[in-house]
């Protein structure tokens, strides 16, 4: 079987090199170039099934990347990575042609679907179906699309050994046989989708899809489009039917992330769905049925957001059925070093790399850390530090820098406590007295933001006898 091509086009080598890895161990050849013009010409030279490109390049834009692709092969599917600012040139892009944007940071496996999405509508040119239900025909992406989506992800779950995260298995166990609507609460970075795929691959739709829809990274334009799909020339740009995020989820699961942040009008759109079952794409004069279980995930309390008008009240009680609450990491610290082993073996894995463990030190700084980015924040750095690392053990100066910088801050404010170093409190006068000093300044650059004048003042001091103390005592990157 021939594999497709794909050609990426980014400036950064780390993620074309990221992504090149990735996307061969998928069983696609891959191409790399790193400017605009480079990319033209390999399309020229070469067969390319599908192009990847960064919207912002060296010598070109999106927008002049898309006049050039289409004027060599129309029929070619272009994916566009933006920036989060760059989101109303993303919704131009998609009208001139584009077949999807990806917002930064990007997620291999969120491009992995978006690719085999393109990649089966471009081979197979598929239309919609005219028929108001899919009762008669098995859905499009079941013939002519092999893949499972909710098996597209690399990624595996990990129950570690504390009580609160037995808790949530055993609430996982409980729910997943059902088609009861689960909501999941948990600050940015708790492991919400993971949780999702869980109850998802223990329920009897795991061999269907599962499709993860970020609410709050859906422009209000192109929301309708995304969520419930688009008939060809329902608006300038949609050249072919677009099958939405409800259609691919038919049979399986869908999983609305940042649920809260959904506008008004498209909360409306989907009290509808929820009430009746049946999507309406954009365009289109008839309604279609669909069989979707539904996990929503939320950082937010809906409650008071239902308070302050911002959240329907029918959509609260229709999807809060059954309720999942993910514990920060600061709050279970127990698991810690479960996740730590985990994230260490993935990444080593992904990067093909001999990573074992971490040294005392770093794992002693490791439970000192809050993480205010959660498993998502540990996921991140200890990938980066296996990467960085040059044996086995993963030492301090391999991790990244801002954290390097958040574990020194953290050393000088326990340091008053005698934590410093893991070291017992010291009863010594001298060092009682610099703990002291240390805590005071340490509270007067909190109160004063960081500026060094006023918390001078707050201290009743002179700005150049602050920076004496804060040299004297390792504070001048705080």
């Amino acid at each position: 079987m021939v594999k497709k091509k794909i050609l990426i086009i980014d400036d950064d080598v780390d993620i074309c090199m990221l992504l090149k890895r990735f996307f061969e161990r998928n069983n696609y050849d891959v191409e790399i170039a790193f400017k605009g013009k480079e990319g033209i010409d390999l399309l020229k030279d070469n067969k390319v099934d599908l192009v990847l490109t960064d919207f912002r390049l060296p010598d070109k834009n999106g927008f002049e990347m898309l006049e050039a692709i289409k004027s060599i092969n129309e029929e070619i599917p272009v994916i566009i990575i933006t920036g989060y600012s760059e989101v109303n040139q993303a919704i131009k892009a998609i009208r001139l042609g584009a077949h999807e944007y990806v917002t930064k940071p990007i997620y291999p496996e969120e491009i992995l679907l978006l690719i085999q999405d393109a990649l089966s509508d471009s081979t197979t040119n598929v239309e919609f179906e005219k028929e108001s239900t899919f009762s008669e025909q098995k859905p499009v992406e079941q013939e002519n699309d092999k893949r499972n989506p909710s098996q597209v992800s690399s990624d595996t779950y990990i129950i570690p050994n504390s009580e609160s995260s037995k808790k949530i298995q055993q609430l996982i166990n409980l729910v997943a046989p059902t088609n009861m609507t689960v909501v999941i609460i948990g600050e940015s970075g708790t492991g919400k989708e993971v949780a999702a795929r869980m109850i998802h691959d223990a329920s009897e739709r795991k061999g269907q899809a599962f499709i993860p829809v970020d609410c709050g990274a859906l422009p209000q334009e192109l929301a309708s489009s995304e969520l419930f799909g688009h008939v060809k020339g329902a608006f300038t740009g949609a050249t072919s039917d677009k099958k939405g995020s409800f259609e691919l989820a038919h049979n399986g699961t869908l999983f609305l992330d940042e649920i809260g942040n959904l506008s008004y009008e498209n909360q409306v759109k989907l009290l509808r769905v929820l009430q009746e079952r049946v999507i309406r794409k954009v365009g289109s004069e008839k309604d279609k049925s669909i069989d979707v279980r539904i996990i929503v995930a939320t950082n937010e309390d809906l409650s008071v957001a239902m308070e302050k008008g911002d959240f329907r009240e029918d959509i609260y009680y229709r999807i809060n059925e059954f309720k999942i609450e993910l514990p920060p990491l600061r709050n279970n610290h127990e698991a810690l070093n479960d996740y730590i082993q985990f994230f260490i073996d993935k990444a080593s894995d992904e990067l093909g790399m001999k990573v074992s463990s971490l040294n005392e030190e770093v794992l002693k700084l490791f439970s000192l850390y809050d993480w205010p980015g959660n498993l998502r924040e540990l996921k991140n750095v200890i990938k980066y530090a296996v990467l960085m690392s040059e044996g086995s053990i993963i030492e301090k100066q391999n991790l990244p820098v801002d954290i390097l910088k958040a574990l020194k801050n953290l050393q000088n404010k326990n340091s008053f406590r005698g934590v410093k170093e893991g070291q017992e409190e010291s009863l010594l006068l001298k060092d009682i007295t610099a703990n002291a000093e240390i805590k005071a300044i340490l509270n007067a650059l909190e109160i004063a933001n960081n500026n060094k004048t006023q918390a001078a003042e707050i201290l009743g001091i002179d700005r150049k006898t602050l920076y004496n103390k804060l040299n004297n005592y390792d504070l001048l990157d705080t």
